[in-house]
Formats: C-alpha cells, structure tokens, sequence
C-alpha cells in the first residue's frame, strides 16, 4: 500500500512539473531580453554578426595629401529587438565597434555604432561615432546582386533632419563633415566583407571648398577571434595596397575567405577608383 501511494505521488509531482514547464517554460529573468533566434528578422545584416579581420584598407585624403594603409578588426554583436512605441515599428540592430592600426601598429581608428533594420519599411540604417567629436546617421537600402551578394548602402548629408551629420565646433571651425556614403558588400557565402566610406569634408578656410576622404578594405570572417595585439599584414589578395610584412599565420584568417578570388579581384578594382580620388 505504501509503496503505491508513494508512486501515486511521483506521479502528480510530474504531472505539475510538466505543466508549469509547458505553460511558463524555463525561468526567464526580466532582465535579460529575448534575443531573436530567427536570422531572417535581422534582414540583409545577418550576414554581418561575428568578427571580422582586414589586413588591405587604405585611406586617401587630399588635404592634406595622405595616402596610409592600415589593418583593423570590427566585430558585430546581436542585440535585442528594439520596440518603437512611438513609431510603432520593432529595429533589429547589430551593435559594431572597430579597432584600425598603421603599419607600424599603432592605433589609427576607432569607432562605435549600430547597424539597424526596419523589416517594416526596409530601411538600413548605420550609427557611427568617432573620437574626432562627429557623428552619423546614415540610412538607406539593401540590394541583392545576381551573384549572391549584398550590398548595403547608406547616406547622410549635413543639415538632413532625419539622416544628418553632427559635427563638434572645433570642427565646423575648420573642416566640417557634410556628406557620408558607405557602402558595404558582402559575397554570398558571407565570408568576405569589402567596404568603401566617403566623407565629403569643407575646408573653411579655403572657401569651404570640398575634399573627399575615402576608406576602403576587405575583410575575412574570422570563425574565432584571434586575440592578442592586432598588427598589420600583408593583404593576400591586394598586395600592392599595404607593403607591411606578415606576421601571423595564414591560419589566423578563416579559410572559407581565401576561396573568394573573384570577389577579392572585384574588390581590387573598387578599391583601385580611390587612387583617382
């Protein structure tokens, strides 16, 4: 008798257990946010999540004339969905920062911001904040090529009152930002990034006559980060860019990358347009 009412009792202890498991699920603590599982609520940026390694960027301004290849590391992380109550409409973002060095490996860039996307209305947008006191909101579209790729691009121009450029006094004084492209490319099996930035700039003492810097590099999706200090190699796929001498294994980089020759070739072209700059 015993032993059947101690049975009985198991029994509705996991009958209870299996209705709070399938009416409340696992405990969830309200300071965690749901993090989405489903790629596709992140769009055209999807591809974008993880950390990528570019050991070919270049950066060419005429005022003064400069012309520095530099390597840099930017690692994209998933963030909770953003609800707009306001506006009504949910953002999924992935949040970014970026780390650049010179050839000799010294720092030369930093950079915070987001990426987001409207599924509602299919809007891309990009937040940047650099250490120079500037700040961009950018927006725009994702295209997708016949070759598989996807390409985001996103604009911003001074005094635009919904995607603008804010600028500290110092650097209205001087050389204020008033436009901004940047247009990123990823290959189909999203294992290769290429991206080219251009700020318009006005030289206040020279009239406010315009001047265009370009940054541009090509990066490989790393499938671990490497850690340690980053430092400049030579680019496999654009030697001609960056003339610094590898000092990392060729394991450092994913492997998946260096099957992408044809997009790599295209992005040598891309990048062959800034010299015309």
């Amino acid at each position: 008798m015993r032993a059947l009412l101690s049975l009985v009792l198991v029994c509705c202890c996991c009958a209870v257990l299996a209705h709070e498991h399938e009416h409340h699920g696992p405990p969830h603590h309200d300071d965690e946010p749901d993090m989405p599982a489903e790629e596709n609520v992140f769009g055209p940026l999807a591809k974008l999540e993880g950390t990528w390694y570019g050991d070919s960027g270049r950066s060419v301004s005429p005022a003064p004339p400069t012309d520095t290849c530099f390597s840099e590391m930017i690692t994209f992380s998933r963030m909770f969905p953003v609800d707009n109550d306001i506006a009504g409409n949910t953002l999924y973002a992935l949040h970014y920062e970026q780390y650049a060095y010179d050839p000799t490996g010294n720092p030369l860039h930093h950079e915070v911001g987001e990426w987001l996307w409207d599924p509602a209305t299919k809007t891309v947008v990009r937040i940047a904040a650099v250490p120079r006191g500037q700040a961009v909101l950018a927006g725009g579209v994702a295209t997708l090529n016949g070759d598989g790729s996807t390409v985001l691009t996103v604009e911003a121009q001074r005094g635009n009152d919904s995607f603008g450029i804010l600028n500290t006094p110092a650097a209205l004084a001087a050389a204020p930002a008033v436009r901004y492209q940047s247009v990123f490319t990823l290959d189909k099996s999203g294992a290769l990034l290429t991206y080219v930035d251009t700020t318009t700039l006005a030289l206040v003492q020279q009239g406010n006559a315009p001047f265009t810097h370009v940054n541009a590099d090509c990066l490989h999706k790393q499938t671990q980060p490497t850690g340690g200090t980053l430092v400049p190699l030579k680019c496999p796929y654009l030697p001609t860019l960056c003339t610094t001498t590898a000092t990392r294994d060729d394991d450092d980089v994913d492997d998946a990358a260096g099957t992408q020759v044809r997009d790599a070739r295209a992005a040598r072209g891309l990048l062959a347009l800034m010299v015309l700059l």
